[in-house]
């Protein structure tokens, strides 16, 4: 195979990956991490496809992100949660998972695999 030709074709299949991870060669779905409580916590995050977790510090709570992603794990981490905090994740609108309850080192953490149906 000519070099040029195996570039072309290494970038589409890596273009083809890249949008697989969307959803646009399959199923999708609106995924929505959300933070409950007060005061100010450090909030991590993650959505299907990404290979590192978005962290943020000394968000103010509540606190909310929303994206349209395809299969694989959606994930959100508080640190230094006070009580009464708790994190939710919706799918599509409906409720998946929540968690009200902060370990003794004020962590709650919720998390969502999605699945090609």
């Amino acid at each position: 195979m000519a070099r040029p030709a195996l570039l072309a074709s290494g970038a589409t299949l890596l273009a083809a990956a890249t949008l697989t991870g969307c959803g646009l060669f399959g199923q999708s779905w609106d995924v929505k991490l959300e933070v409950t409580g007060t005061g100010q916590a450090e909030v991590g995050y993650n959505f299907s496809g990404e290979t590192d977790q978005t962290k943020t510090t000394s968000e103010s709570l509540p606190w909310t992100v929303s994206q349209n992603v395809g299969f694989g794990f959606n994930g959100v981490a508080v640190r230094h949660a006070q009580p009464g905090t708790a994190c939710r994740i919706y799918v599509d609108g409906k409720l998946r998972e929540s968690q009200d309850k902060p370990d003794s080192q004020g962590v709650v953490s919720c998390s969502v695999n999605l699945q090609e149906e």
